[in-house]
């Protein structure tokens, strides 16, 4: 099998998982200290044609564009980074307008091993899903943190995560109903000091969200999911879960394994010509998409 990967930041990892399946791999950056094999899509889809895989893995302003171009191209599993396109009719047109093409948003974090989480659910009263960091603003002053380009802050960049947990600890969430949500931007250029992700552009632009909560309620048990670029205090990655007897549990919430995103990398290529998986996942993505663009 033939794969591209376009964004060699976070595409490192995917070069490494498919080595590891023995694929083909193709790989795009214009950043020439990457090495890439090539600088733009266009290139490597001139000479490769269709490719079985495709990861975009580049800043969120340019998902649409490269998405319709592997799409334009016949390519047949197109994977786009969190958080997707800017909004749900864009995802919608790109699923309807390339009829031969598989689109999915990555959701890696529903691929994890959550069995011991998901056996507490059921008895829980309160879920708190939190990532929240001491500093990690990304790329102050850079695309990051300009709305025109990412489309949000910490609302695109982490809490597409939380959401993605949320789907796959609560397999009944169709039956759940929002109860509240907000985000807020706290910082600004002239207050921030360089973070672990970037060193602060004070020319730049910073008009988004740096604190976002979404709350859930669904068969007695009130879900909080709570995402902060930079509390200044202590990182705070965990899943919180009190039981209804007022046992509490905590599980700390690690960088996502590897193995999440090669299962779900093997499960797409595993369903390619089964319907039902791939509505199910627009289905997923459409509503990630839309509790996105309330913020």
């Amino acid at each position: 099998m033939k794969s591209l990967i376009v964004g060699m930041g976070i595409g490192q990892l995917y070069r490494d998982i498919y080595q590891q399946l023995g694929h083909d791999i193709v790989t795009v950056d214009q950043d020439v200290s990457k090495s890439a094999d090539f600088q733009d899509i266009d290139s490597a889809l001139a000479l490769h044609g269709v490719f079985d895989t495709v990861h975009i893995c580049t800043p969120n302003f340019t998902h649409a564009g490269l998405a319709q171009k592997a799409g334009k191209a016949g390519c047949r599993i197109v994977f786009v980074e969190k958080p997707g396109v800017a909004n749900k009719e864009i995802w919608t047109s790109l699923i309807h307008t390339y009829k031969n093409t598989r689109f999915m948003m990555v959701k890696n974090n529903m691929w994890r091993d959550l069995s011991e989480i998901k056996n507490l659910v059921d008895q829980s009263r309160k879920i708190k899903l939190k990532w929240i960091n001491k500093n990690r603003i990304p790329g102050p002053g850079s695309w990051f943190t300009t709305k025109e380009l990412a489309f949000g802050g910490v609302s695109r960049d982490l809490m597409p995560h939380l959401l993605s947990l949320y789907l796959a600890l609560n397999p009944e969430w169709r039956a759940s109903w929002e109860t509240g949500h907000d985000s807020r931007r706290i910082h600004s250029l002239g207050t921030i000091k360089d973070t672990e992700y970037g060193t602060v552009n004070p020319m730049g632009v910073y008009d988004v969200d740096d604190v976002c909560k979404i709350k859930f309620s669904h068969a007695g048990c009130q879900w909080k999911l709570e995402a902060n670029w930079a509390n200044g205090q202590a990182d705070d990655r965990a899943i919180e879960i009190e039981l209804k007897d007022g046992t509490k549990h905590q599980f700390e919430l690690g960088l996502c394994p590897i193995s999440a995103y090669n299962s779900m990398i093997q499960d797409a290529i595993a369903n390619i010509d089964n319907d039902q998986w791939w509505t199910d996942q627009l289905t997923l993505d459409h509503w990630i998409h839309e509790r996105l663009e309330q913020f």
